[in-house]
């Protein structure tokens, strides 16, 4: 993958990001389906600005670490002085999960698919809170958009099947906010 990287360096990250995506679609070979979702994650997690990078990289390690409450205050703080970067908010959803507050997690992931509507890894853990939840519906609109994005995510299909025979199918919660983002068509 060390064109990826190349072409990280030299280009903005949404093209990057659209190219990777574009490759992920049609990709077949297992390997080059790692390599393509673990460059995508780089894409996300890259932050521009030094300052900014290592206080992601610090909230990661926290994270980690098993230091969610530390990893919380972290991810707050490049918040507040970046709240454009869509993979802050993710990481934040991911420990406030962790830590078994779905409230919480279920806001910042709304807040990462506003600025990242590609985002599969938010839109799977979307789908697992509200699954979890038994929102049925809901999970199986989230899991959908997890693999419009990645088709390869393992276990999806036989996740949103599951799902739909358990009173998820479409129109089950209204389709007015299929998410329960307070957004009409996230990502659609």
């Amino acid at each position: 993958m060390l064109g990826v990287n190349v072409m990280a360096q030299n280009a903005g990250s949404g093209t990057v990001l659209d190219t990777l995506f574009a490759k992920l679609q049609g990709a077949t070979d297992p390997v080059a389906i790692r390599s393509l979702e673990a460059a995508i994650w780089e894409q996300w997690t890259m932050v521009p600005d030094q300052r900014q990078r290592a206080v992601m990289m610090h909230g990661i390690a926290e994270m980690q670490q098993q230091q969610l409450k530390n990893s919380v205050e972290t991810f707050t703080k490049l918040i507040e002085t970046a709240p454009d970067l869509s993979e802050a908010w993710n990481k934040r959803a991911t420990a406030y999960w962790l830590m078994g507050n779905f409230t919480a997690s279920l806001a910042d992931i709304c807040e990462t698919v506003k600025r990242e509507p590609r985002h599969f890894g938010a839109y799977s853990g979307l789908g697992m809170i509200r699954a979890e939840m038994g929102e049925n519906a809901r999970a199986v609109a989230a899991f959908e958009l997890a693999r419009k994005w990645n088709p390869h995510i393992v276990g999806i299909d036989s996740e949103i099947e599951r799902l739909k025979a358990l009173g998820g199918g479409p129109g089950s919660e209204g389709p007015a906010d299929p998410l329960g983002c307070g957004q009409r068509i996230a990502g659609r």
